[in-house]
């Protein structure tokens, strides 16, 4: 309506614009309506896809190992690690001894076996080479950097990589792709000594050993060197994931209590003993 009462018809230029506004309109919902919300496919340059991780079995009665297969009598399951988080003192498979020279401990552990997995694979061959370092009584949460506390070295070898352990879990897991099983074996050919092989003292009293994994290569950091400090070189910091190359891990931490020679259930023998 004009002021003067009388209704206008909308002109020819108006007519077009609203015509072009609205075929904008609908060629935007045309097109809109070609992206299909199903069945898409992401595709990722992330080389580091699956992460590490700690895997052990559990304990099952025969009738369930049964129920499983009955051919084998076996479930689809990393096998058992034997080895508790916490190895009770009062327990007499754990009562270790701290002994003098010459000596070991005669109730050492016979060895222990941890199994770590990492999925990423090329062409059906595992991809990452996995490393794991023994840290002795580290604690994460004081902020010290593990390197310090690398111990256990003559069982581990923190730069050498993790063979794969190959078992029926590899190929009967269910709905998830092939778990590359590496094995950790803290033994010699006498078992393992919590107390006397740590390869620094190890003082009488409650401890913590922490086995940490990761898929890259340790962590490495420029160190200044020579008199003018103008040239650098690089330091492994052993069981120090690189998170900045991708790296992922995982920790694994047992406590257990080192006993003095001469206290009671202490068992220390001389080297030369059978």
């Amino acid at each position: 309506m004009t002021g003067a009462g009388v209704r206008r018809k909308p002109g020819r230029s108006a007519l077009a614009l609203l015509g072009a506004v609205g075929l904008g309109m609908l060629a935007s919902v045309g097109v809109s309506c070609l992206i299909p919300d199903h069945d898409i496919q992401v595709l990722t340059t992330d080389v580091n896809r699956y992460p590490v991780r700690f895997v052990e079995g559990i304990e099952l009665s025969e009738e369930a190992r049964c129920a499983c297969s009955e051919a084998s009598c076996e479930c689809p399951m990393a096998p058992l690690t034997l080895v508790p988080p916490f190895l009770d003192p009062d327990d007499p498979a754990y009562q270790f001894c701290i002994c003098g020279e010459n000596k070991v401990d005669a109730n050492r552990l016979p060895g222990v076996t941890l199994y770590v997995e990492d999925q990423d694979e090329v062409d059906g061959d595992a991809d990452d080479p996995v490393r794991a370092a023994a840290l002795l009584d580290w604690d994460p949460t004081l902020g010290d950097t593990a390197v310090d506390y690398v111990a256990y070295r003559n069982y581990l070898d923190p730069r050498e990589p993790l063979a794969l352990y190959y078992s029926p879990f590899e190929t009967s897991v269910l709905k998830r792709p092939r778990p590359y099983l590496r094995a950790i074996t803290l033994s010699d050919s006498e078992g393992f000594d919590l107390c006397n092989g740590a390869g620094r003292p190890v003082g009488p009293g409650f401890h913590t050993l922490s086995i940490i994994a990761s898929d890259r290569l340790w962590f490495k950091r420029e160190t200044q060197t020579g008199d003018t400090g103008t040239e650098s070189m690089e330091v492994v910091q052993d069981g120090v994931p690189d998170i900045a190359a991708g790296a992922t891990y995982d920790v694994q931490t047992y406590v257990f209590k080192c006993l003095e020679e001469g206290d009671d259930f202490c068992e220390c023998a001389d080297i030369t003993d059978p």
